[in-house]
């Protein structure tokens, strides 16, 4: 009798979690794909990568706001409004960072409004040149070092071999080998800042001294820094790939996935028949 009333209170929970749609709801990530300036890419194509890669995310799980070719004008008060603790929301960019949230040269003494999006747990993706470089060489070399506050942080190295890891076969299908000419320098990372994954890099794994595609964690603060393609002219398909890195891998490692309740009750029975 006990166990068939352990059985009925069981099916009741999960009824009650079926019927709670927020009780699993996880918060979603608000885009902007920002396309009003480029750097090594011309503004044309950057804005039909923007597209396809919105086309992808639209009306995707765990996908909240997508703001595709947000100008310029409104950069500064969404990404303010964005900047709160491991919100992990995403800032698309195609080569240059926006001056209207980052310029290190003008702001040097201050904290930027990307730096305090970004330390506090949210995220940028870059391609098509060097990360938060910024057009015209607005910030050059110190830009990604003020950003990550690591001194020494480079990413020189033009025409550097990548081959597709064993989860970059998995996770982005279309990703083949390919040579980026700005990638990450993994064994210059320090300050909180470890490769959380790697899906091409300079020896085809994760023990690597370079990579791109791949992304960089803060394990302090939840921030990730996305590289994409950061190539020279190259007309890879940038738009997909940081799709497939997104819809494939970043929504479920930052909890952006809707958890179904049902998927929970295999496990629930199992655990009732051990106990019985």
């Amino acid at each position: 009798m006990r166990f068939f009333m352990i059985v009925a209170g069981v099916l009741c929970a999960a009824t009650l979690a079926l019927l709670a749609p927020t009780a699993d709801a996880a918060n979603k990530v608000d885009i902007f794909i920002y396309t009003d300036t480029v750097q090594w890419i011309g503004q044309a194509q950057a804005k039909e990568q923007a597209e396809i890669l919105a086309d992808h995310l639209d009306g995707a799980d765990g996908i909240g706001e997508l703001l595709l070719h947000g100008p310029a004008k409104d950069v500064e008060a969404w990404t303010k409004k964005h900047t709160v603790e491991k919100g992990h929301h995403l800032i698309v960019m195609f080569g240059d960072v926006p001056p209207e949230i980052y310029d290190a040269g003008k702001d040097a003494k201050k904290e930027t409004v990307a730096e305090e999006y970004l330390d506090a747990g949210n995220s940028f993706s870059n391609s098509a040149d060097y990360f938060f470089w910024g057009q015209g060489g607005r910030n050059e070399e110190g830009g990604i070092k003020n950003m990550m506050d690591i001194p020494d942080m480079v990413q020189w190295d033009d025409d550097t071999p990548m081959e597709v890891t064993k989860e970059g076969k998995e996770l982005t299908p279309t990703l083949d080998d390919y040579a980026t000419d700005r990638p990450f320098h993994v064994d210059k990372l320090k300050n909180d800042w470890e490769l959380e994954i790697a899906f091409a890099s300079d020896s085809g794994t994760q023990k690597a001294d370079r990579c791109d595609p791949c992304i960089v964690r803060n394990t302090k603060t939840d921030a990730r820094l996305i590289q994409v393609y950061q190539t020279n002219n190259g007309g890879e398909p940038m738009g997909d790939v940081i799709a497939e890195i997104i819809l494939n891998y970043y929504l479920e490692a930052v909890g952006a996935l809707d958890v179904d309740p049902q998927d929970k009750l295999p496990a629930l029975w199992g655990d009732l028949k051990r106990r019985r």
